[in-house]
C-alpha cells in the first residue's frame, strides 16, 4: 500500500527484507525534497507524470515557448518548486486538471507551489511582483519606479532617476559701473545695468534693480556677490522679496571694519516659493556712505528650480493631412516612446482646418484601435474642440491613431493638430 501524496510503499506486516522497502522509501523522500529534473516543453501544454512530480523536489522547464503554456500537475497535496527557465518570454500557468486556482510562473521565476489536488499556490507569493496582493504591475512600462499610497504599490512612471534635463531657465545681472551708496539707515537696491543671460525676461531697464517672477515659475533661488570700492563701517547685505525680509532669503552683516576697501560680500538663498509678480532685490543697509565697484564681481542671478509643469513636462502630439480625408481614413498613427498623459476633455490641445466643414464632423481618436476620444469641427467652423470622457495614460509602444468619419464632410480640408500631451514622470 502507498503513501496518500507521495505515493512512497509502506513496509508489509510480516515483510522479509524491509529494509529494501525501508530504504526505497528514504530515497524516495530525499529525492521529493531534494532532488532536481530539467523538462523540456516543446512549445505546448505539458502534463508531469506521477513519478517526475514526486520524485522531484524542483522542476525546470526548458525550451523555447511563442505564447503563454500550462503545466499540469498531478492532483495530490505536495509542496514543489517550478522554475521557468524557457526562453522567449512567456509565463507557465501551473495548476491542476480542471479550472481550480493557478499559478503564473513569469520567465526567470522560481515559485515554490503548495495545493490541495484542485486549486494551486504559490507559497509565500509568485515569486514577481505582480504575485504580491499589495503591488499592482498593470500599465508598467520599463524602468518604472514604484510608489506606495498608503494601501498599495503602483507603477508611477521612471521618476527623477532617469528623467531628461529640462533647459536651463534663469538670469545673471551685471553692473559696469561704480554706484555709490550715500543714503544711510535705510535699504538701498542695487540697480543693475545689463544682462549676461536672461530666459525669461526676469529683468526690465525699467526697474533696474529687481529680478521680476514671470507667470509658471513655482521655486527660485538667488545668489548675489558685491564688491565695496570704499566701505561703510557698518554694513547688511540682504536678498529681499517684494522689498521685505523673506526667511531664507540671505543675509551679510558686517559691523566695524571701516578703513578697508574691496571688501566683497556673497550670499545666496534657500529654494524660496514665488508666484507671478513676485520681484527681488539685492539691497544693502548702511552705516556710513561706501562705493561698489562695477567690475565682475558685483552681480545677481537668479535660477529657476521648480515650475508649475515641472511634473509633468510637454510631450504633444501633432499631425496634419493635407486636402480633404477619405472614407475611413487613417490621417495619422502613432506609436508612442515614452509614457504621455492625455486629460479629460485633451485639455490644452487645438485643432484647425484649411476649409471649414459643412457640417459637424468627428474624428475618432483610437489607442490600439479602440476609441478613447473625438476631435469635432462644428458646422462652418474651421476651429476642433476635443470630447474625451477621462484621463488616458499612453504606454511606450501603444498606438495612438486619428481616423475619418465614414461619411465624409463634403467641404473640410487641411486639418492640422496637436494633441496636448504630458509625460508620466
Amino acid at each position: 500500500m502507498p503513501s496518500p501524496n507521495l505515493a512512497v510503499t509502506h513496509v508489509a506486516a510480516a515483510q522479509n527484507q524491509k529494509e529494501v522497502t525501508i530504504n526505497d522509501a528514504v530515497d524516495a523522500l530525499d529525492n521529493a525534497m531534494n532532488q532536481a529534473l530539467s523538462v523540456a516543453m516543446a512549445d505546448a501544454n505539458l502534463t508531469l507524470t506521477g513519478t517526475q512530480a514526486n520524485r522531484n523536489g524542483l522542476i525546470i522547464l526548458t525550451g523555447t515557448l511563442t505564447a503563454s503554456r500550462t503545466l499540469t500537475l498531478p492532483a495530490n497535496h505536495r509542496r514543489l518548486a517550478i522554475r521557468n527557465a524557457t526562453s522567449g518570454g512567456q509565463d507557465v500557468r501551473a495548476k491542476y486538471a480542471g479550472s481550480g486556482a493557478e499559478v503564473v510562473i513569469v520567465p526567470s521565476a522560481t515559485v515554490l507551489v503548495q495545493g490541495n489536488g484542485g486549486d494551486l499556490y504559490g507559497v509565500g507569493g509568485a515569486g514577481a511582483l505582480g504575485g504580491l496582493t499589495d503591488v499592482s504591475i498593470a500599465g508598467a512600462a520599463n524602468g518604472d519606479v514604484l510608489q506606495f499610497d498608503g494601501a498599495a504599490w503602483g507603477a508611477t512612471g521612471v521618476g527623477i532617476f532617469n528623467r531628461a534635463l529640462l533647459p536651463f531657465r534663469g538670469a545673471l545681472l551685471r553692473r559696469s559701473t561704480n554706484f555709490s551708496v550715500a543714503t544711510t539707515g535705510v535699504y538701498v537696491a542695487v540697480p543693475w545695468q545689463s544682462v549676461e543671460y536672461d530666459s525669461d525676461a526676469f529683468w526690465d531697464a525699467g526697474q533696474p534693480s529687481r529680478l521680476t517672477i514671470p507667470a509658471g515659475v513655482t521655486k527660485v533661488r538667488i545668489v548675489g556677490n558685491i564688491e565695496w570700492q570704499t566701505s561703510p563701517t557698518s554694513q547688511l547685505v540682504e536678498v529681499r522679496k517684494n522689498g521685505n525680509s523673506v526667511p531664507g532669503g540671505g543675509a551679510v552683516i558686517v559691523r566695524g571694519d571701516s578703513g578697508y576697501s574691496n571688501q566683497m560680500r556673497n550670499l545666496s538663498s534657500a529654494v524660496l516659493p514665488v508666484s507671478a509678480g513676485d520681484w527681488f532685490e539685492l539691497a544693502v543697509y548702511v552705516g556710513t556712505a561706501g562705493e561698489l565697484r562695477g567690475l565682475e564681481r558685483t552681480w545677481l542671478a537668479i535660477e529657476v528650480v521648480e515650475t508649475a509643469d515641472a511634473a509633468d513636462p510637454p510631450a504633444d502630439i501633432s499631425g496634419y493631412k493635407a486636402g480633404q480625408p477619405a472614407t475611413d481614413e487613417v490621417i495619422v498613427r502613432v506609436p508612442v516612446a515614452r509614457r504621455t498623459r492625455l486629460k479629460i476633455d485633451l485639455a490644452g490641445s487645438h485643432a484647425s482646418a484649411e476649409a471649414a466643414a459643412t457640417a459637424q464632423t468627428d474624428f475618432d481618436i483610437r489607442v490600439d484601435g479602440v476609441s478613447s476620444a473625438a476631435m469635432r469641427f462644428a458646422a462652418a467652423s474651421t476651429s476642433g474642440t476635443f470630447i474625451a470622457a477621462s484621463e488616458t495614460v499612453l504606454e511606450p509602444g501603444q498606438v495612438l491613431s486619428v481616423v475619418a468619419p465614414s461619411t465624409p464632410d463634403a467641404t473640410l480640408a487641411g486639418i492640422g493638430f496637436t494633441l496636448a500631451g504630458s509625460l508620466v514622470l
